[in-house]
């Protein structure tokens, strides 16, 4: 058998229905190393996904994972894609570079996180931003091929996207499609490879052994739905797209910006503050950036901590998406509300549940965030922690009294949820809390029936 985890509703990449690219490449693999497919079901779209997936024995496989994963044992890349600009009917665009000047007249939409919309901002071009905050399971609508739906419907000029997601959208509407790669220095191409535990290196090696043999087969699929390939000379796949080749890297380059970067940064924002910038998208630029300076010197310049930014993100829910405690830490001591919610309904609490964040979870229940809080699409944090966290997030909110017995509008029950995930450490604990274990849904099923 191999147990694949894959996300339930993430097309073109896969769905349940097995639709998407990576449900064909995972049929092709299993037939070749003559096992049965099974799927484990994850949203891909959450914190600690490694932890709660291949490395606790939930499946033996995640997919399309960077070649340089570190949470597992990385397979040979299947193969490269860079991210994307996705334009609209009639629109020649061919810019040589981010500093282009007729970037800057387009009405461009981009992600919260990608690194394409930093390479853009970096460049003077702004974005609507789309906050890939996305569960397939509680908001389909918000799929991460949004942004070229809305250029296909003539909202939006262009759209940055990761090219495998950008490339079947565009294919759809009849878009056009500028890789990005090679007009700029900022890395912006990646090999994809598949990864097992690191305890499973003989998995790792038949995988990659199957996928050689298979290299025309997966090949064809990836080009059916139209993934943007660029050349790779170690990749099962090679692509015909221009690479961008090695990228400088500066001696002692980190992610976290080192004292004299921040303070630079901050004398910058300083300047643009005086000049009139809004201190609500600059304060939402340095929580994304995970720069602590400038965030307290905006806090204690005026910078509301609870002001949500452009799409009803409030600063915490912000600090939590980006998995930064140390600045949920700062955001509370600014007396940040900790019953904020945000566009979804959600609090910061249910947030940090569904992220699998225990430290800012914690932080949160120190400061008596409302344990039993539900959001408008009927969930509470001890139901998104038993469905996407650990134990140790589950004991924690247990342990200020969560309510064990509250069912959702459909009659869904904690227990349902830990019954479903099949996790018989979690459903001890709700059990052990007096959790009732015969209840049945609206629909008169039971959790045995679950089971």
């Amino acid at each position: 058998m191999l147990r694949v985890c894959a996300d339930p509703g993430n097309m073109p990449l896969s769905n349940r229905a097995g639709e998407g690219f990576q449900n064909k490449i995972a049929q092709v693999l299993a037939e070749a190393m003559g096992r049965r497919l099974e799927y484990e079901w994850r949203t891909y779209y959450q914190r600690g996904l490694a932890r709660s997936t291949i490395n606790a024995g939930r499946c033996d496989v995640l997919m399309d994972m960077n070649s340089d994963f570190e949470m597992g044992l990385p397979t040979q890349p299947l193969y490269r894609s860079t991210y994307v600009l996705v334009t609209r009917q009639g629109l020649a665009l061919q810019p040589a570079s981010l500093d282009d000047p007729a970037l800057k007249k387009l009405k461009i939409g981009v992600f919260q996180s990608s690194p394409a919309r930093q390479a853009l901002f970096d460049h003077g071009v702004s974005g609507d931003v789309q906050y890939l905050f996305y569960d397939s399971a509680t908001s389909p609508q918000d799929h991460p091929g949004k942004l070229a739906e809305r250029v296909a419907g003539g909202q939006l000029d262009a759209a940055e996207s990761w090219g495998p997601v950008a490339g079947y959208y565009a294919a759809r509407g009849g878009l056009g499609v500028v890789p990005l790669n090679v007009i700029d220095d900022e890395v912006l191409e990646y090999s994809m490879a598949w990864a097992v535990s690191r305890k499973n290196p003989d998995l790792r090696d038949a995988l990659n052994a199957a996928m050689q043999r298979s290299a025309g087969r997966i090949g064809a699929i990836l080009r059916d739905y139209h993934v943007p390939l660029v050349a790779c000379a170690d990749c099962i796949v090679n692509g015909d797209l221009r690479s961008h080749g090695s990228y400088d890297t500066p001696a002692g380059d980190t992610t976290t910006p080192s004292a004299q970067a921040s303070s630079q940064m901050l004398a910058q924002l300083q300047l643009r503050i005086a000049g009139g910038a809004d201190p609500k998208q600059e304060l939402a630029h340095a929580l994304d950036a995970g720069d602590g300076v400038r965030v307290a010197w905006l806090l204690r310049h005026g910078a509301s901590a609870d002001r949500p930014n452009l799409l009803g993100e409030p600063p915490l829910h912000q600090a939590i998406r980006n998995q930064a405690p140390a600045l949920v830490g700062a955001l509370l001591a600014a007396g940040a509300n900790v019953e904020n919610r945000d566009s979804s309904g959600w609090t910061p609490l249910m947030k940090a549940a569904w992220g699998n964040d225990a430290q800012s979870l914690k932080q949160l229940l120190a400061r008596r965030a409302k344990v039993d809080a539900v959001s408008t699409d009927g969930w509470t944090a001890l139901d998104l922690a038993i469905s996407y966290a650990d134990v140790e997030l589950v004991q924690a909110l247990l342990g200020v009294g969560a309510d064990v017995r509250r069912s959702n509008p459909a009659g869904f029950t904690p227990v349902m949820f830990a019954v479903a995930r099949n996790d018989p450490q979690m459903l001890d604990a709700l059990l052990a809390r007096g959790a009732e274990a015969d209840r049945p849904n609206r629909a008169g099923v039971t959790p045995l029936m679950l089971a």
